[in-house]
């Protein structure tokens, strides 16, 4: 069968391309016919303000209801909303890593980089993540395709570049020096989508298999739902939940010097920071055990990640002051980033695993604190493992999961659902297993 796919003419909407082939048997034969864009074409037009229009897409989307291609191919973060009459998006891919990277020359990193050093980038959200990280820095609109953009860099017109981490993999490029930024992306980065026109219901059914959305009319809806994390009780689902706790917590001894050393300082504490429920619960355990009482945190600003983080700081006697709505350690950053904390001593318990972004910001900030490894997380030993050909969706809720779940089963079978929660979670599903 012969699809024709009309798509973008850069090395990147060929290697997209091959990824979608990639996942079709030899009997499926597609096409390409390969188009500059408006977007492609008009440099000089800055992207930053603009809304979710088709200016990367129009000319594609004329082809195709002139029934020129049978179906077109686009990053999904590029299409407009709401898709043009006539068009509708039969497949959104589970696709790449969705973050944002920082990209240097060969020997320069974020410390190296001198004050109003030039870093290109194309949009106010990413400005906003390199300035909270240097405020001393200029970002510059750079446009045209990745490999234009990495040559200013590579020249000396720019001093380091935002990139997304999927057209680095995507275009085999992941030896550039850089570092993953922390905070919000832009929504479906890294995954590709596959629009058709209205009423092909013959493409429609061939892409089903590869939608990713929760809702797909193309497939049922899973109907048993496997939960790896250690407590399902805030999940919903309609579907039957077998709860397989694939990881477990192991508080350090609280009578560790580094520990005791940390916690001798709790009254001089300004600011404590929990990122997890069991971080809650591990830290009021050591807390009683050096016999403070929660009156010690009283005047203290308690902040926490996501509401039931905040709940379990509740439960354990905490007045808790902050909330980060966005449940990641991105989510606290943005929060103090717009604070005065040139006098905060900042208390930071956390697991042996979690992710430097937090404790690396106040570092750059110059914000004083106090990291605290209290606990450690580690894959346990299932003795009756589920049977995953009986699995509809499969549930990750941290990276230590992801991590466990290749140690005990190793890969992940063929056409299940993946609910990773959180961005982070998400951006290790895609760095440890390849679909």
């Amino acid at each position: 069968m012969i699809i024709t796919v009309g798509l973008r003419d850069s090395k990147l909407s060929r290697k997209q391309l091959d990824e979608l082939i990639h996942l079709f048997s030899s009997e499926y034969e597609f096409q390409p016919t390969y188009l500059q864009t408006i977007g492609d074409r008009q440099l000089d037009v800055s992207l930053r303000n603009m809304d979710k229009t088709d200016f990367f897409t129009r000319d594609i989307d004329a082809i195709q209801l002139a029934g020129k291609v049978r179906i077109s191919l686009h990053s999904a973060k590029d299409l407009p909303e709401p898709l043009p009459k006539g068009l509708m998006m039969v497949a959104l891919t589970k696709g790449q890593d969705p973050s944002d990277s920082l990209v240097f020359r060969e020997g320069e990193n974020l410390e190296t980089l001198p004050s109003g050093a030039l870093v290109g980038s194309s949009s106010p959200r990413r400005d906003k993540i390199v300035q909270t990280l240097r405020p001393d820095l200029l970002c510059v609109e750079v446009r045209g395709t990745i490999e234009k953009r990495l040559e200013k860099l590579f020249q000396g017109e720019i001093d380091a570049l935002v990139v997304a981490e999927a057209a680095l993999i995507r275009l085999e490029l992941t030896y550039v020096n850089r570092i993953s930024l922390p905070g919000p992306v832009a929504p479906l980065q890294g995954q590709l989508a596959v629009l058709a026109r209205e009423g092909d219901h013959e493409m429609a059914k061939l892409f089903a298999s590869l939608d990713s959305r929760r809702h797909n009319p193309g497939k049922k809806m899973a109907e048993t739902t496997l939960y790896l994390g250690l407590d399902p009780s805030n999940f919903k689902t309609e579907n039957t939940l077998i709860h397989c706790p694939i990881i477990q917590i192991f508080p350090r001894d609280f009578n560790l010097p580094q520990i005791q050393y940390v916690f001798d300082d709790i009254p001089k504490y300004t600011h404590f920071i929990f990122t997890s429920k069991v971080g809650v619960n591990v830290f009021f355990d050591c807390l009683a055990h050096y016999q403070y009482g929660i009156d010690i945190l009283e005047g203290k600003e308690i902040i926490a990640i996501g509401e039931s983080t905040a709940k379990a700081a509740r439960a354990r006697g905490a007045h808790v002051t902050q909330v980060a709505k966005e449940e990641t350690q991105e989510g606290i950053i943005r929060m103090l980033a717009v604070q005065n904390l040139d006098h905060a001593f900042v208390f930071l318990p956390c697991s042996a695993l979690s992710r430097p972004d937090l404790a690396h910001f106040l570092m750059i900030k110059r914000i004083r604190h106090q990291l605290c490894k209290l606990y450690d997380t580690r894959a346990v030993e299932l003795k009756n493992r589920p049977a995953l050909e009986e699995i509809d969706e499969i549930v990750f809720t941290s990276p230590s999961t992801v991590d466990a779940f290749k140690k005990i089963f190793g890969e992940i079978p063929k056409n299940k659902k993946l609910i990773p929660i959180g961005p982070i979670t998400q951006s290790k599903l895609n760095s440890v297993f390849t679909f």
